[in-house]
């Protein structure tokens, strides 16, 4: 009968499959089969978490348009390595488990026989609101629904379809010759019951209130009615006012989810990536599904370098099949119509500074407590705004403190992943406002739906190469918090609400760094921020075109012969083809010349490109480093070289956040070595000592375009050293007054060696430079003073070493003026 009953539905299958398949617009998860490592020379065996004819039909599609077996209804039939079958999870005494009993008997009867069980989700739409309108509960996905609804389902929701399929299980290693075979298929119904549970969590998120319901529950929580009561108190003011005050706090954060609003930008997202960009280069998904699999919540930090940051990521994940992130966005962007369209799309906004406003600290703290204790994704950038040079900036810690407090309080061992997510860009549209902002000639705004309109068509009109996103790997919050905390389940117990106390802000800053490193680590050097590297290094900021070509090749094959970390990635070394790619995006200008063109850029291009140069700057700072020690000196004996270099690693490590920890940068420092003698950029004598190539060279030049890409952030240590040194006598500075005399030092020191380069005296670079000898103990901070350690000293003499005799007799003049501490930052100094 059940045959029978088979061959009528094969009979009328057409009239069924292509309307169906007319209908229904598939995508793919993940969009990279090869994840997958299927075994085609095995048999396959495709599983849906529940019977369903037109998933079957769903995935049929999908096997079709790429090439995978398809899937028949099993039958009777085991699947072969030519005819793959599909079946069902099954429920109860169902059809559906007799057929997977009868692959387990085959297969414990049978020790030839082998299959792959391929896990395989189908999603109707991607609605994560739970509705309580009749319209919603008959269209929204379900997983389990009659035959009318699933119709009326695909109906509503076919032409926004994901097909997911999940790693395969190989048969024999789950399979247990000793056991019985109904007893092995409760395993395997147990394994892939959990498998689609997880999967349904991470492609859909948890369910979402309304927003009105959201909000209400905020205003029902006992800490915010508690600070609603003594707000009244404190401000001799009605109940009812400061709870009508605290529901538009309430109201200015909240996200509101709507998947018209998500379609919308996906259609737009797309268009504009395909209008603007070459591509997106995303590395490292598969260890993101782990992640996204395996965790109760996912909070992603990544970098920021462009607005575009906002929206990029989440169309990453989504064409990707991960939930979305709800993302924190500054208030700034809350303007008509974006702020009401990002928020749509998962953005919860939060002013810069709750300071002084206990209320709205209550209010907003009370939905991030929300989101992590309903196990909601969340995005924000550890570096609290955006970059202006584009290196990464010290982390603020509020909101990770705020989250982590929340996700240790309420999680206890549910898991929860951070994961650090490098986003690069071959040119960053807003590159020329952040230098007018560091030169000073431009204010930062506010934005406005005027500016993003004339921004729009500048921006449209251009192009920007390629994107480059790679997820770090993931910090285990809990495991972190058991290595450096592992009292902090009693700690979070008894913590106070309002309490921050220092153990707190010594783990978050702990986890902070750590999600720092974690995004350096997994950078992408690029064809462009190579050629930059070369090109900014120049004196004359000017290269002949076979020199830049041999220097590409050499840089490009030193990233890979001592690469910075196992997830950092790097080109291929074809020098003529790097610069084919990135000539055009660097706006090159080539002078003709019968020995060869000359490679140069205008001064005011030049200054643009530092920023693309500063993004992958730290993936050369161990080779660069050692490479300064030959700058003036033909060799040098390897072991005092270790000695000094070492000496200046911390004060590198903590402005790029360099991966190695101090007590191990001797042994990197090793492997750099090796790999620019691998490289030839430098040799071995027969007494032990390493030399340069022989100046004139290419390697040569190559090797001092190498120094060059340190030698800035070598300055700025000789100077602020030099400076310190100077009041050794005293014994002490004025923190804020000292900040301000480095600044106009560099400042200063620009003018007058001509260098276009206002990223060189970014006063927070030399803040944290100054935090940096407090770490290294040569300063010791007391309220706003700092004490001088006497080996500071030492570290000025050292770091002048390096250095050019012009750029010693310049800092060494500068740090005489008794008048750089009586300007300010943006005079010109006679």
């Amino acid at each position: 009968m059940l045959r029978f009953v088979l061959r009528i539905l094969l009979i009328f299958m057409p009239l069924v499959r292509w309307p169906l398949r007319a209908w229904i617009r598939t995508h793919v998860s993940p969009s990279d089969l090869n994840e997958l490592a299927i075994d085609f020379d095995k048999p396959v065996c495709y599983v849906l978490p529940v019977a369903s004819l037109l998933d079957w039909l769903a995935l049929e599609a999908v096997c079709d348009a790429h090439g995978m077996p398809r899937p028949y209804l099993a039958g009777n039939r085991p699947p072969t390595v030519k005819r793959a079958v599909v079946l069902a999870l099954p429920v109860g005494r169902s059809r559906q488990r007799s057929e997977l009993q009868r692959i387990v008997t085959r297969g414990l009867h049978d020790h030839t026989f082998d299959v792959q069980l391929v896990p395989v989700s189908v999603f109707w739409g991607r609605n994560p609101v739970q509705e309580t309108s009749i319209f919603r509960i008959l269209f929204a996905d379900s997983e389990r629904s009659s035959r009318l609804r699933k119709i009326l389902i695909v109906a509503a929701n076919g032409r926004n379809t994901l097909v997911h399929f999940g790693q395969p299980i190989d048969y024999r290693n789950v399979v247990d010759a000793s056991a019985t075979p109904g007893a092995l298929v409760r395993k395997l119904v147990r394994v892939l019951r959990v498998h689609f549970r997880r999967q349904r969590a991470a492609t859909l998120g948890p369910g979402v209130s309304r927003r009105a319901q959201l909000i209400d529950t905020l205003m029902a929580d006992p800490k915010v009615v508690t600070e609603i009561t003594e707000t009244a108190r404190r401000e001799r003011k009605n109940v009812a006012a400061i709870r009508v005050r605290a529901r538009e706090y309430a109201d200015e954060i909240a996200a509101d989810y709507s998947n018209i609003a998500i379609g919308f930008m996906l259609r737009v997202l797309t268009w504009l990536w395909h209008r603007i960009y070459d591509g997106i280069d995303v590395k490292h998904l598969p260890r993101l599904r782990e992640a996204a699999h395996g965790n109760r919540e996912v909070i992603y930090l990544p970098s920021h370098r462009s607005h575009m940051d906002y929206l990029l990521l989440s169309y990453i994940l989504y064409q990707e099949g991960l939930a979305l992130p709800q993302i924190a966005a500054g208030v700034n962007l809350n303007f008509w119509p974006v702020g009401g369209l990002l928020r749509r799309c998962g953005a919860f906004y939060l002013r810069r500074s709750f300071k002084g406003d206990r209320l709205y600290a209550a209010v907003f703290r009370t939905y991030v407590e929300t989101l992590v204790a309903r196990g909601q994704p969340m995005k924000f950038y550890p570096e609290g705004g955006r970059s202006r040079t584009g290196r990464l900036l010290a982390p603020k810690t509020g909101m990770l403190q705020m989250t982590v407090a929340s996700a240790l309080a309420s999680s206890g061992n549910a898991p929860v992943a951070v994961v650090p997510v490098y986003i690069g860009y071959d040119r960053v549209m807003e590159v020329k406002g952040y230098f007018d902002e560091l030169r000073g000639t431009r204010v930062k705004k506010g934005e406005t739906m005027g500016d993003l309109v004339r921004g729009s068509t500048r921006v449209l009109k251009r192009k920007y190469g390629r994107v480059f996103v790679s997820f770090g790997e993931p910090i285990e919050l809990q495991r972190f918090a058991d290595d450096h905390l592992p009292d902090w389940r009693d700690r979070m117990t008894d913590l106070a609400v309002d309490s921050r106390p220092k153990w707190l802000q010594q783990f978050t800053d702990a986890l902070a760094d750590d999600v720092m490193r974690g995004i350096n680590a997994t950078a992408t050097l690029n064809a462009t921020g190579l050629a930059c590297l070369i090109l900014l290094g120049a004196p004359q900021k000017s290269v002949a075109e076979d020199e830049m070509v041999h220097s590409l090749e050499l840089l490009a094959r030193l990233a890979h012969a001592c690469p910075y970390s196992n997830d950092a990635s790097a080109p291929e070394p074809d020098g003529a083809a790097l610069l084919a790619e990135a000539e055009p995006l660097m706006r090159l200008i080539r002078a003709p010349h019968a020995w060869g063109d000359i490679l140069t850029v205008d001064s005011r291009q030049a200054v643009l490109l530092t920023y693309t140069r500063n993004n992958v700057m730290h993936l050369f700072a161990l080779p660069s480093l050692i490479a300064n020690f030959f700058a003036h000196f033909e060799q040098r004996n390897e072991k005092a070289l270790l000695d000094d270099a070492a000496e200046l690693y911390p004060l590198l490590a903590s402005e790029l956040f360099l991966r190695w920890p101090v007590d191990a940068c001797r042994d990197a420092l090793v492997d750099a070595i090796e790999g620019m003698i691998e490289c030839g950029l430098l040799s071995r004598t027969e007494k032990g000592a390493l030399r340069r190539p022989v100046a004139g060279t290419q390697t040569f030049a190559a090797l001092m375009s190498l120094a060059r890409i340190m030698r800035e952030a070598l300055e700025r240590y000789a100077m602020t050293a030099m400076l310190l040194s100077h009041n050794l006598e005293v014994g002490v500075v004025e923190r804020g007054r000292f900040e301000r005399q480095c600044q106009l030092m560099a400042e200063r020191m620009a003018l007058l060696t001509g260098r276009n380069s206002p990223e060189f005296f970014d006063a927070r670079l030399f803040r944290n430079h100054l935090q940096t000898l407090v770490k290294a103990g040569l300063l010791r901070p007391e309220g706003n003073k700092l004490y001088i350690d006497e080996s500071l000293r030492h570290l000025a003499e050292h770091a002048l070493r390096l250095l050019g005799s012009d750029i010693r007799q310049t800092i060494a003049h500068l740090t005489s003026m008794p008048q750089l501490e009586d300007a300010t930052p943006g005079q010109t100094l006679g």
